[in-house]
Order: structure tokens, then sequence, then C-alpha cells
């Protein structure tokens, strides 16, 4: 009986040790340099903390963009506009956050409202001449394939909406 303890024993002590090692390794560096473990908090404040470095937020409509393989010319227009874009729309942001800021804080007023309304239509409809202008540098066959993937997507949204609807009209 004494000979099976010490062979267990002699068996968990290497898996316990190597447990232990591998949860000491160093975490592994994400593209934007943080650490694994500190991309994965809470999204809270991310959003606005993005925008403003020409990344593709804010250009959901445009997810399928991927697989129209633009060509490389076709890449840094659309990067050009884009940029253009946040550039121009920094300012309605800047303000935009401001006031959220002023909301969380329990300092949103009536006219803070209406400002907040018309600065998230400004923004929308630049967003929609930028729709319009990458659009224009498509070739006729990625068009279609764009249009056809607004389709699918407006028919999923649809589908979505339509379940949501019927889970709230079966719940009790």
């Amino acid at each position: 009986m004494f000979p099976l303890r010490i062979l267990t024993f002699l068996i968990s002590l290497p898996l316990a040790l190597g447990t232990i090692a591998y949860g000491q390794q160093p975490q592994t560096p994400a593209q934007d340099g943080r650490t694994r473990r500190e991309g994965m908090g809470p999204r809270v404040g991310r959003s606005h903390e993005r925008m403003g470095k020409g990344r593709r937020h804010g250009f959901r409509r445009f997810r399928g963009m991927g697989e129209l393989n633009l060509t490389s010319e076709q890449q840094q227009q659309q990067r050009a506009i884009v940029q253009r874009h946040l550039e121009s729309v920094k300012a309605q942001r800047e303000e935009l956050f401001r006031l959220r800021e002023k909301r969380a804080q329990g300092e949103f007023t009536a006219e803070d409202k209406v400002r907040a309304k018309a600065l998230r239509q400004e923004i929308h409809n630049s967003m929609e001449g930028v729709h319009n202008e990458i659009a224009s540098i498509l070739t006729p066959e990625q068009r279609t394939k764009l249009e056809q993937f607004k389709t699918e997507r407006k028919a999923r949204h649809e589908e979505m909406l339509r379940r949501r609807q019927e889970r709230r009209e079966n719940t009790p």
C-alpha cells in the first residue's frame, strides 16, 4: 500500500508543478500594446478612445468590404475618405462626448438633449456622404456584391427583430 501512495505522489507532483509553471507564464501582448488580460475588461469608454485613431469604428455598414477584394488603390482611397471624414467630424464627436459625460453626471439639460440630437444627425449625414463616396470607388461587380451584403444584413436584422418580438409576446 505504501508504494502505491508514493507512486501516486510522484505522478501528481510533476503535473501540479507543470500547471503552476504554465499559469505563471507572461501574458502575450495584444496588437495595441496591452496584455490580453487588460483587453478583456469592460468596454466602457473604449469606443470614444478608438474613434480618433483612424480605425474603422462607425463604418459598420461596410463590414463586408473585406470580401469585396479591393485593390490596393481602392484601399488607399477608402482610407483617405475615412480619414478625411474623421477629421471633419472631430469637433462634433468631441462635443457629443462631452454631452455624454454631462449626462452621466446628471447635469444634462433639455438644450443639451437638442444639441446632442443635432450632433448625431450631423455625424449621420456625414457618414452617408462617406458611404456614397466609398461606393463610388467600387467596380460595378463590387457594388452588386455590396448591395447583396446590405440586403442579407437587412434580412437578418428583420429576422432578429421578429424573433425578439415573438419572445416578448411569449414571455409571461
